[in-house]
């Protein structure tokens, strides 16, 4: 079932902004979904996500947005790069905002997959531009993908938060009402952008350690990829990420050999993921997320007395 809209998102300065080049008509149930690198994505898990989807079957990008309008390149430099062959030359590369698509045939969805860099400027309009992708994409909806940095042990599963702008929704997957208020990034001014235009949206956190400081966290992009999959049904083989969350767990347990203190700690935490657990498995609903991501919203308001 395809969605309209009732505010078009689209106008002149979004057109000069977007471009886009090739996005098929024909998909089925299409679902679009969102990451950012930078505030909204401790350890690249979110993002790493989206990269893991775009490689299941790498296509060109159906569109972008123009870096020029959003970013502040003294502060997202711009890269070079070596391109090798017959015309061997150096290559700049530009923060960029891509979608491409991945069709599900052996699922009911297919997924637009947008990957950016939170951008510097112009937010509101960056938000209708990408907002104005989902609209010729009809799709159902829109899903926002974050991770943050949280009280957590890296030995225990990864908690991962969800949020559905329909109430329905919202308690057929069990999830809870967050009552966070702080600092957002551009995943909260995309949900709030879909709320004004009255499209359905969808949003899951993952929390990471925060006393862990690898680029990567396998287990975090699994569990979002996870959770990805039992909503929408994707049919996804996620047994490529086993192996790399073991060797990321075994790397930490190797380099905290050496700092009893953080061990101690990890204990700790280890000892409160227990109980919540416990708690869980002893209750008829879940714990509330402001409880699960508790050390988050501490974080985002800048106490870290932890």
């Amino acid at each position: 079932m395809n969605c309209s809209y009732p505010h078009n998102m689209s106008d002149e300065r979004n057109e000069d902004a977007l471009t886009i080049d090739g996005l098929p008509d024909d998909l089925r149930r299409p679902i679009l979904l969102l990451a950012f690198f930078g505030w909204n994505d401790a350890a690249e898990a979110a993002t790493d996500a989206i990269k893991f989807l775009r490689n299941i079957e790498p296509s060109a990008p159906v569109a972008s947005l123009d870096p020029d309008e959003f970013f502040v390149f003294t502060e997202h430099r711009p890269t070079v790069k070596w391109i090798d062959g017959d015309d061997a030359r150096r290559e700049v590369v530009w923060p960029a905002t891509e979608f491409t698509v991945l069709r599900r045939p052996q699922a009911e969805h297919d997924l637009v997959l947008g990957l950016g860099t939170e951008p510097d400027l112009r937010w509101r309009r960056y938000c209708r531009a990408v907002l104005q992708v989902a609209e010729k994409a009809q799709v159902e909806e829109v899903v926002t993908l974050g991770a943050l940095l949280a009280d957590v042990a890296h030995t225990r599963p990864t908690r991962v938060s969800g949020g559905s702008s329909n109430p329905e929704r919202q308690r057929q997957f069990g999830f809870q009402t967050s009552r966070y208020e702080g600092p957002t990034g551009i995943v909260g001014s995309i949900g709030e952008a879909c709320r004004i235009g009255e499209m359905p949206h969808m949003g899951f956190w993952a929390s990471v350690p925060h006393y862990v400081t690898s680029r990567h966290n396998p287990g975090a992009t699994k569990a979002l990829l996870t959770e990805i999959d039992r909503v929408f049904g994707l049919q996804l083989d996620l047994q490529k990420l086993d192996g790399a969350q073991e060797r990321y767990r075994a790397q930490i347990d190797s380099a905290l050999e050496e700092k009893p203190d953080i061990r101690d700690y990890v204990r700790n935490l280890e000892e409160q993921a227990d109980e919540e657990m416990k708690q869980e498995s002893q209750s008829e609903t879940p714990l509330d997320s402001d409880d699960i991501m508790e050390a988050v919203n501490r974080l985002l308001r800048g106490d870290e007395s932890n």
